[in-house]
């Protein structure tokens, strides 16, 4: 007998006289440690009560209260967690990770018992997407499934099997899929392109407990039991077909883990994406914002048509700084024939390549550069006169160049920017059906937007208040076909101060999806703090906006658990005082804010200490090695900022302790950064400036102190 039976033998008797009223914690893994009832990272008589409460009775606890995690609170659970009390047994040894898990299984049979089929071998895509089922059972149940490639394939009468067919585009699109489970077979209906592949992500996520978080960061969940049961019918469409997640420069080498397992589809600077067996993505050319800088270049106004070749000879630096600054005239015919024939060019490299429209060439940019000037010639201002937008002259342009790459290349998109000054929509001229607006939103990242909570003043020109935005948004829905949203969640100019946004994405990204947006285009760059964070609650909410706000905050805590471990909790208290401290200084202009026109230095400086110490508790809960490192990491913007709001008072007129103390934490932060590459901006790593005393934190690194308003 071992000692969880010896323990529950003694308190056998007890446990006949309680009534057995069963309640169902949360499904997936355990937000909170064993035997932790009220979720306070401690486990004491005070969580017994509350679990015996809870099943005789009614009271609110968390998933830490379910021991033997089978999926239910009973007498069970409390006689457990008072056997170790008693010293009778030890929970982390009893309960291990995995603790009761029945595998993986198919309408209640074990997934060792079927194989693989794809009826397409010919879709790279399927093949891949069963490779990857494959693999993932294999890791996560240790059952060797085969695969059999059988053109034609039909589903079996005698179950067993998983097998994937390719379903109607005209239901499916490119992306979406329907799981099935009957007569015991699972059957995965899917786009041809790219569905078979995100079928199976979501396969493991949603039914079999994988959680694939970014990077090569990958977990199984050990529930009580992983089942997808008989009757199953799941049909996923993703909310948005345009999915672009730039949040840090991912490179080649992560497009695997965090693209695709993100279920995906934009890969404008992605070029490893751009695979058959990945069903290629949404393959943008140029830059979204400044491709008129290689289009239509300054520098070609003079070598138009003398050397053809002149324009490769350049490097995107040379095209920039010859551009910077310059007034195109978008009336003159000549702008026109340039950017059309350096267009033509393009392509035509592209395909003679090998490219093929549609698949890995599919959009191409007609932009002007954010840092471009209004040309005021007698033309432009007619058109500007009556448009009463500079806009106007764009929407016309980019109509006209529509017109003709349609014609010549069909099935490539046109797409422009609603960027800067060109937000601003016109008032008369609508852009063509089948170009694509990608509006640059240049809102408020404090409050929601919809909300109405923005005062409507701006910060910077017309950037700055959702109240803009939101007018400029609903008038370019009069005068465009098709959107997508240029959305910036990070900090990119000062990256040891993330955004007070947490807890408004969500309701951000319904109110896009509810007015009829197609995509996003999501820009930002990883620093020390919560990026990451937002990249990956970003990618669920392009799959499906239909989310309940309940599952959002799930998601949230198990990956704030995965990262931190149990004290995760400490993390987001701390996330909470954040935004309430962004709350103090009203609207934000998305990542251009200096730190403390983001955060009221004064709540830093009256809150500092309890902040440290939410960390301190969160590095104390943390388990592995892994999860201490990226506790320490986290904690660097929150010293800085701490440190540059109390820099006076701890500092320059502190004690002579204060100042010790104070000094030995700069130290310890400032050598962190620079050892460890931390991101100060989206262009450098580390501190350049030496190290100092004589000025504060906040100085040293970015050249600023205090606010500006």
């Amino acid at each position: 007998m071992n000692t969880v039976k010896k323990a529950l033998a003694a308190l056998l008797c007890a446990a006949m006289t309680v009534s057995v009223i069963v309640f169902s914690p949360s499904a997936g893994a355990a937000l909170y440690k064993t035997g932790d009832a009220d979720g306070n990272c401690s486990v004491n008589a005070k969580d017994a009560f509350l679990m015996k409460k809870s099943v005789t009775d009614t009271a609110e606890i968390t998933d830490g209260a379910d021991v033997d995690r089978d999926g239910t609170v009973t007498a069970r659970d409390v006689l457990y967690l008072k056997a170790s009390f008693a010293g009778a047994i030890n929970l982390s040894e009893s309960f291990p990770e995995g603790y009761g898990w029945k595998g993986f299984t198919v309408a209640g049979r074990d997934i060792s018992e079927y194989r693989i089929i794809v009826s397409d071998p010919d879709n790279p895509n399927m093949c891949f997407a069963a490779q990857e089922m494959q693999k993932y059972i294999k890791e996560g149940n240790g059952a060797a499934l085969s695969v059999e490639h059988t053109l034609g394939a039909t589903v079996p009468d005698n179950g067993g099997a998983i097998i994937f067919l390719t379903g109607d585009p005209s239901v499916y699109g490119t992306d979406g899929f329907t799981l099935s489970v009957t007569n015991g077979n699972l059957i995965i209906e899917a786009a041809a392109k790219r569905g078979s592949m995100y079928a199976v992500y979501a396969l493991l996520e949603d039914y079999f407990g994988y959680r694939f978080y970014g990077y090569n960061d990958c977990e199984l969940l050990r529930d009580s039991a992983s089942d997808i049961p008989e009757g199953t019918i799941d049909t996923q469409i993703p909310t948005v077909n345009y999915r672009c997640n730039c949040i840090d420069p991912f490179s080649d080498s992560y497009v695997y883990s965090s693209d695709i397992k993100r279920k995906l589809s934009g890969c404008t600077s992605h070029p490893s994406m751009q695979n058959e067996k990945y069903g290629y993505g949404i393959c943008r050319l140029f830059a979204n914002a400044h491709s008129f800088d290689v289009f239509i270049p300054e520098v070609e106004y003079y070598k138009a048509t003398e050397d053809p070749e002149f324009l490769e000879t350049l490097t995107e630096e040379e095209i920039e700084a010859a551009s910077r600054g310059i007034t195109r005239c978008l009336s003159k015919e000549e702008s026109f024939d340039i950017c059309l024939n350096n267009m033509r060019k393009l392509l035509d490299s592209r395909i003679a390549a090998g490219g093929v429209i549609g698949n890995d060439i599919t959009e191409i940019s007609c932009s002007y550069s954010a840092y471009e000037k209004i040309c005021t010639c007698r033309a432009c201002n007619k058109v500007t006169n009556v448009e009463k937008s500079a806009s106007g002259i764009l929407v016309r342009f980019v109509n006209r160049i529509d017109n003709a790459l349609r014609e010549e290349y069909p099935g490539i998109t046109v797409i422009t920017n609603g960027y800067g000054t060109w937000r601003k929509p016109p008032q008369v001229s609508v852009l063509n059906p089948e170009v694509i607006l990608l509006y640059c939103w240049g809102g408020c990242t404090a409050h929601d937007i919809g909300s109405g909570d923005c005062s409507g003043r701006v910060i910077s020109g017309d950037l700055g208040s959702n109240t803009v935005e939101e007018k400029y948004f609903n008038q370019w829905q009069e005068h465009c076909s098709r959107m997508y949203i240029w959305y910036y969640p990070t900090n990119i100019y000062y990256l040891l101060c993330p955004q007070p946004n947490f807890f408004k994405i969500y309701n951000d990204f319904k109110f896009f999806t509810s007015h009829g947006v197609e995509g996003f285009y999501v820009v930002g760059t990883t620093g020390s703090s919560f990026e990451d964070l937002d990249a990956y609650l970003i990618c669920d909410l392009m799959w499906d906006t239909g989310m309940s706000q309940e599952e959002f905050d799930r998601r949230t805590k198990e990956y704030l658990r995965f990262y931190y471990g149990y004290g995760w909790i400490y993390i987001y208290e701390y996330m909470q005082m954040l935004c309430e401290a962004g709350s103090l200084k009203g609207c934000v202009l998305n990542d251009y804010e200096q730190p403390f026109d983001i955060y009221s230095k004064e709540y830093f400086k009256d809150n500092f200490s309890r902040m440290t110490e939410l960390f301190e508790k969160a590095m104390s809960e943390a388990v592995t090695p892994e999860q201490q490192s990226h506790v320490e990491r986290l904690s660097v913007h929150m010293k800085f900022l701490g440190l540059s709001a109390t820099y006076e008072e701890s500092y320059v007129n502190g004690d002579e302790a204060s100042r010790a103390e104070y000094a030995e934490m700069w130290s310890r932060v400032y050598d962190y950064i620079n050892e460890n590459s931390i991101r100060t901006t989206h262009d450098s790593k580390g501190i350049s400036a030496p190290f100092t005393l004589d000025k504060s934190p906040m100085m040293t690194v970015y050249g600023i102190d205090g606010d500006r308003y």
